[in-house]
């Protein structure tokens, strides 16, 4: 294997070192730079050798032969460097410069230099490393057809080449390298499972799941579970925030366990309610968690401090992976449990009389959002089952998102689609959105069951899809997003690979920004309660962040 990088692949790399540093959506620590900077370049380094190889090949075939006079073009290829490096060097300029807008408008600390060029360092280390593995697998191919050309067809000979080294390439990347990464993270998800997260203690109340009255035993509930029901507003605090008498919330939750199947855990929740009396409070809330077990306590504390405690919130956990492996490796299970525990629940409500059922809310955020969407055949199937829904950071590519967004009103953006004119579901990038649309035009009437599903504009996690390969979407096109730079394109290969390294670091921006929905889930609540949900919460948000253990809000 010649040691020499391919000319053309470098420029090819340099071309796409440039338009990796364009702004995505959420300001990039060193490693976000690293990783988009350095599959960009790879890709430009692999179009770049592929083109000028393919090239070479078509003109021996066709009996072309280019020859270029070296000392008459000797000033171009002298000066072609400091040109390409010279625009390095603005494109980096510039891409500070986006990344300090894009901070501004997410009300965050500024990316520093040094980290940028860690970056861009941490890029180029990445993509040498891709190239050079890219090439040792290319001289396998070929050492392998030079060993059977002997006794073979040439072409039958690298055909043979090219796909047992691809067969063997795909089984170490499969058992050596994805499936040891999934064991590891497993292991240590489990281990993370079975840890007390700071600040939780047993529960002494009644209403919670874990407590001593409890059927669910506190160290059976995960890390996550034990701070569902550790968290959350009781009554004093409801009454000192409203000013009027409160019941301490119920909430119901069963914890994933070795041996028990996702029908026993939601019999588990079931139980529960029975045990608490949640199925005679005024409001049922059912929360599919995301992986982990984890809830948005911002979700379930609104329903609780708008309903004066007055309602009883059910849950389970359905694995103890974590929300961005169970994205990617296991998108069956949330679905199946979300059914799960609905059903369950139904078949409860189904025994009692119509008048003694409570109105039954559902809500998930992100992996919980697609799990409890995925639940329901469609829009109409959860208006007819379901008395309210609240969805955040709902993934584009879901049924529910893609049977609505797509049939929008005609100059209404993608990040903030009128449906049916919002008569049962509304789309909303702020709480304004839930009166007038992204335009300034009032909506009609609300009618029930209310239906809302938040997505910032500037939430990767919603608008990440595997399309954004090859396809630009409209969101791109449309460029509405008030929270997202102006200067954000659409480009194939590389605002994928932007947008996904951008989803780690989503949940750490400031509330209203990227993959974090907090106060403002109480104004969404508010309006599938049926109150209005443009008064003042100052107070009520304030309470809500008393309850929630510091660093967990």
């Amino acid at each position: 294997m010649r040691l020499r990088p391919d000319t053309s692949g470098l420029v090819g790399a340099h071309i796409m070192s440039w338009v990796s540093l364009s702004p995505s959506f959420i300001p990039r620590t060193w490693w976000m730079t690293t990783a988009a900077t350095g599959v960009s370049q790879t890709f430009g380094y692999v179009i770049g050798a592929s083109g000028a190889a393919t090239a070479r090949g078509l003109g021996r075939a066709l009996g072309i032969e280019v020859r270029i006079d070296e000392e008459r073009f000797r000033p171009v290829t002298q000066t072609l460097p400091w040109i390409m490096f010279g625009i390095s060097g603005l494109t980096w300029l510039r891409s500070l410069r986006a990344q300090a807008e894009i901070a501004g408008l997410m009300e965050t600390r500024p990316v520093r230099t040094r980290e940028h060029v860690l970056g861009v360092a941490g890029g180029l280390v990445m993509t040498a490393g891709l190239v050079s593995v890219g090439r040792g697998i290319k001289a396998v191919a070929e050492n392998v057809a030079k060993a059977l050309k002997p006794v073979m067809p040439d072409g039958v000979a690298a055909a043979i080449g090219i796909g047992a080294t691809a067969t063997g390439t795909a089984f170490v990347l499969d058992r050596v390298v994805y499936r040891r990464l999934l064991e590891r993270l497993s292991k240590a998800a489990q281990e993370a499972n079975a840890k007390l997260l700071p600040g939780r203690v047993p529960p002494v109340e009644p209403e919670r799941s874990g407590s001593e009255a409890s059927l669910e035993v506190w160290s059976t509930l995960g890390a996550k579970g034990q701070a569902v029901v550790s968290d959350g507003p009781r009554a004093v605090d409801i009454e000192e925030a409203t000013g009027r008498p409160a019941l301490t919330p119920i909430r119901a939750y069963a914890g994933w366990s070795e041996g028990r199947d996702l029908q026993a855990t939601a019999a588990a929740v079931v139980a529960e309610l029975h045990r608490t009396g949640g199925f005679d409070r005024e409001v049922l809330l059912v929360l599919t968690t995301t992986g982990t077990g984890w809830l948005q306590e911002w979700s379930a504390s609104s329903v609780e401090f708008l309903t004066g405690g007055d309602c009883a919130l059910a849950s389970m956990q359905y694995t103890y992976l974590p929300s961005g492996v169970a994205f990617f490796a296991d998108r069956t299970t949330p679905v199946l449990a979300a059914g799960a525990l609905l059903s369950a629940i139904e078949r409860e409500l189904e025994r009692r009389p119509p008048d003694r059922r409570p109105r039954l809310l559902v809500g998930g955020e992100s992996l919980g959002a697609l799990g409890g969407t995925e639940a329901f055949e469609g829009l109409e199937d959860m208006l007819r089952r379901v008395d309210g829904a609240v969805w955040s950071g709902l993934p584009r590519f879901t049924d529910l998102w893609t049977s609505l967004a797509p049939f929008r009103r005609r100059g209404t953006p993608e990040i903030a689609p009128v449906v049916d004119d919002g008569r049962h579901v509304r789309f909303a990038t702020k709480p304004e959105d839930l009166i007038t649309d992204f335009t300034g035009v009032p909506f009609g009437p609300w009618d029930a069951p209310r239906v809302v599903v938040a997505q910032h504009a500037s939430d990767p996690i919603v608008w990440w899809s595997p399309e954004l390969l090859w396809r630009k979407p409209d969101w791109a096109k449309e460029n509405a997003g008030l929270d997202v730079s102006r200067t954000l394109r659409w480009m194939p290969w590389v605002t994928f690979w932007q947008v996904a390294s951008d989803m780690p670091q989503s949940v750490s921006v400031p509330g209203g920004h990227g993959h974090r929905y907090v106060e403002e889930m109480l104004q969404y609540w508010a309006a599938v309660l049926g109150q209005d949900p443009m008064q003042d919460f100052s107070t009520l948000a304030q309470a809500i962040r008393r309850t929630i253990v510091p660093n967990f809000a």
